[in-house]
């Protein structure tokens, strides 16, 4: 855990109080990955006992400030609004997560090559038929459209199946002869 700084305004900070504050807080560090830092601030404001406590993680950052009668009252208080939001946030990172890992999917495409796209033997009527050289496996990342044609760009490949951020659909992007890029995307 890292260190807690706990300042008084128009407070006298005691130990008792310190302890309390950092008991409390280790109980909820939990819901952070990493705490970069923590204050606490605690004041008092006429016959108002004010806790306020900044928790700067990682990922994100967690502010809450709450009064009460007496100072262990704000304290508690203080710390259940922190582990409530704490909570909150853990849950929309987990599911922004889950969310990217389930939108990769693996599609299987067929990539003919321009030299061998014809059969040759004929078919009844003179035509060649086309034939499949070559089946990759291609995963689909969510990406934007800038950062598909930028990947294409250094590519040597002639496309990049992606699934477009903007509107989580998929989407390919590809070289044109005219050393321009042109861009499919299927409504379904």
């Amino acid at each position: 855990m890292a260190a807690t700084q706990v300042t008084g305004r128009n407070f006298e900070v005691t130990d008792s109080v310190r302890d309390l504050v950092e008991k409390k807080l280790s109980k909820i560090t939990k819901y952070f990955d990493d705490v970069i830092e923590i204050r606490c601030t605690l004041s008092v404001e006429k016959y108002r006992n004010i806790c306020e406590i900044m928790i700067i993680g990682k990922e994100h950052d967690v502010k809450s400030l709450q009064e009460a009668d007496s100072m262990p009252e704000a304290i508690a208080s203080t710390v259940d609004h922190l582990k409530i939001q704490a909570q909150k946030n853990r849950k929309r990172i987990t599911e922004h997560r889950r969310r990217t890992k389930a939108a990769v999917t693996d599609w299987t495409v067929q990539v003919l090559e321009p030299g061998n796209l014809r059969v040759s033997d004929l078919d009844g009527d003179g035509k060649s038929r086309p034939r499949i050289i070559k089946t990759s496996s291609l995963q689909i990342r969510p990406m934007s459209i800038e950062h598909a044609a930028l990947l294409l760009d250094d590519s040597k490949n002639e496309f990049i199946v992606f699934r477009d951020v903007d509107t989580d659909k998929v989407a390919v992007i590809y070289k044109r002869r005219d050393n321009n890029f042109g861009m499919i995307a299927p409504e379904f």
